[in-house]
């Protein structure tokens, strides 16, 4: 999919300042490197619910990113944008829509193909959706918490780093408020 978008977004008008294959690459890119406009898959976060996206928010508020998913009527989709994203376009858009995406996206413009507006205004309108919802692995780390157990003991074992368990607190505690 990178080299995908890579050659899609290959001209005069972008610089391509580097590619991540996960959300930790994610987040340390986008400190090193500052972009103007962020491309990011939500299949990078499937288990993660956008958590990067969270974490992009509270570190580098003036981050803008563009969310590329597989259908606008995915979940996902809804929380990228709670999550601070301008814009999500479905994984099937031309060339020439993402370039344009890009472009508005680095203006500060929302960007929303009319399938997704008319697909997130439905969940807008569910009561169910009224509350933001932790993630099953947020759940887990919060139980962890409130059993006892430290940030290290929490990544041996659930089988990821120290700074995800901080991520997922941090995401949990933003939640929550």
């Amino acid at each position: 999919m990178r080299a995908g978008l890579r050659v899609l977004l290959n001209s005069p008008d972008f610089m391509i300042l580097d590619e991540a294959a996960d959300d930790e690459q994610v987040l340390d890119l986008v400190e090193s490197s500052s972009p103007q406009v962020i491309v990011y898959d939500l299949a990078l976060d499937v288990d993660q619910d956008s958590n990067a996206l969270w974490q992009l928010r509270r570190s580098r508020p003036a981050a803008r990113v563009l969310a590329l998913s597989e259908s606008p009527a995915d979940p996902r989709t809804m929380r990228a944008l709670q999550a601070g994203a301008l814009g999500c376009l479905p994984k099937t858009a031309t060339g020439d829509e993402l370039a344009s995406a890009v472009r508005h996206v680095a203006e500060g413009e929302m960007v929303l193909p009319p399938t997704a507006t008319s697909a997130l205004l439905r969940q807008l309108h569910n009561p169910a959706n009224a509350a933001e919802t932790l993630t099953a692995r947020e759940t887990q780390v919060l139980r962890a918490v409130a059993g006892g157990q430290t940030n290290k003991a929490m990544a041996l074992k659930l089988g990821i780093s120290e700074h995800t368990v901080k991520f997922h607190l941090a995401s949990a505690m933003s939640k929550l408020g």
